[in-house]
């Protein structure tokens, strides 16, 4: 039988880490319990990441990466549905990565590296889309705002948005994290878009969202 090649046995120490993160919390697994997990060495894992905190950074790429590819996949919505739509399947993504959103600042300030790619990522493609989106909706008639209303809000919806998650476990700390917490975040990141709303269309947007 041959034997996992060494790109294979990178992608298995990154698939297996996603997925005991996630369940488990980033705290409660070392790089032990991921190689223990997987049937290999600790040297094993070791020749292919120096640290925990590297398998990490590959991570937060591999998420920014699916998340940047969703939004090159999706046109900006043109309506309140669409709008709710679009900012559903962007917390579809950022579950699939949650636990790099629990404690996030714990993560960011533990490395160098990872805080450069958080940093670079949202000043440089989300922080642009963000504006981009709410030019459109102010193009079309769908919102009311100011250009300084467009970045105070574009960066008041990414922060709700990307902190959602720790902020949402946090206010059930003895119960487990299920995907009930997308419904909700994608409630509190709208919520913010609300009063720009132009009269006609609140009605329509209550009606979308709720909890």
């Amino acid at each position: 039988m041959a034997k996992p090649s060494r790109t294979n046995t990178a992608m298995r120490i990154i698939e297996t880490s996603l997925q005991l993160f996630n369940e488990q919390g980033e705290r409660n697994i070392s790089t032990n319990h991921i190689a223990n997990h997987m049937g290999i060495s600790p040297g094993n894992l070791y020749y292919h990441f120096a640290n925990k905190d590297e398998i990490i950074v590959q991570l937060f790429k591999r998420y920014g990466n699916e998340l940047l590819a969703y939004f090159s996949q999706n046109k900006l919505p043109e309506s309140v549905p669409q709008m709710v739509n679009y900012m559903a399947g962007l917390y579809d993504v950022m579950w699939n990565y949650r636990f790099l959103f629990s404690d996030v600042n714990s993560l960011l300030n533990r490395s160098v590296e990872l805080l450069g790619e958080h940093n670079e990522f949202t000043r440089d493609k989300i922080a642009p889309l963000s504006v981009k989106l709410l030019s459109k909706l102010n193009e079309l008639g769908v919102v009311e705002i100011d250009e300084r209303g467009k970045q105070d809000l574009a960066t008041n919806m990414w922060l709700v948005t990307k902190y959602w998650f720790d902020f949402d476990s946090s206010m059930q700390p003895k119960a487990k994290m299920t995907e009930d917490a997308k419904k909700r975040g994608v409630y509190r990141s709208l919520s913010l878009l609300r009063p720009y709303l132009r009269p006609q269309y609140q009605e329509e947007f209550d009606k979308l969202v709720t909890l």
